[in-house]
């Protein structure tokens, strides 16, 4: 168990402790798996479709520079020996501003994708926590954990028994919500 998970958990135990008392109730804990519920909720796959097309038209940009650069090196491999130094040198730094203009576009273009998926992550996560919130409102609900594991980000939930995952009822309100 990784020292920072077992602190994590040693926390929300204790904090649970100390404050059941206090709420005069028997807390009442759920777990939900947002990496489940993004990959399977309606809105979940719309906001990957809409990524992913986002994406493509960003990467055909890329390609239509490689292929503009490709096509300037065939040319000059094949002109290289017939063209006057003074032309074979404009070719030569036309193709070097080509590249740099490249390497800047592409950069350009990965940042407008990671604020794309930023901002369509942040979006569906909103629209998440207003149903789970809703859910913990309802029912309840003295605290509601994520447990998937999202990349290097360890979810702090290491076992959670089935009777208190609300994964599928997120999920199912969601689409209940519709698709924007």
């Amino acid at each position: 168990m990784k020292p920072s998970r077992m602190v994590l958990g040693v926390m929300i135990a204790l904090a649970m402790a100390v404050w059941a008392p206090a709420w005069g109730a028997e807390p009442k804990i759920g777990v939900v798996d947002s990496q489940k519920v993004f990959e399977s909720a309606k809105l979940g796959k719309k906001a990957k479709e809409t990524l992913e097309e986002y994406v493509r038209t960003r990467q055909k940009i890329v390609t239509d520079y490689e292929d503009e650069i490709k096509k300037i090196e065939d040319e000059l491999a094949k002109q290289g020996a017939v063209l006057s130094p003074e032309a074979k040198k404009d070719k030569e730094e036309g193709l070097r501003r080509k590249f740099t203009d490249y390497q800047r576009r592409t950069s350009q273009l990965q940042q407008e994708v990671q604020a794309k998926r930023k901002e369509i992550l942040d979006e569906f996560q909103k629209n998440v926590e207003q149903v789970v919130r809703g859910i913990a409102d309802k029912e309840k609900f003295s605290l509601i954990m994520d447990k998937s594991e999202n990349g290097a980000a360890a979810s702090p939930v290491i076992y959670s028994h089935p009777s208190i995952d609300l994964t599928e009822r997120v999920i199912k309100e969601l689409d209940a919500k519709g698709v924007k």
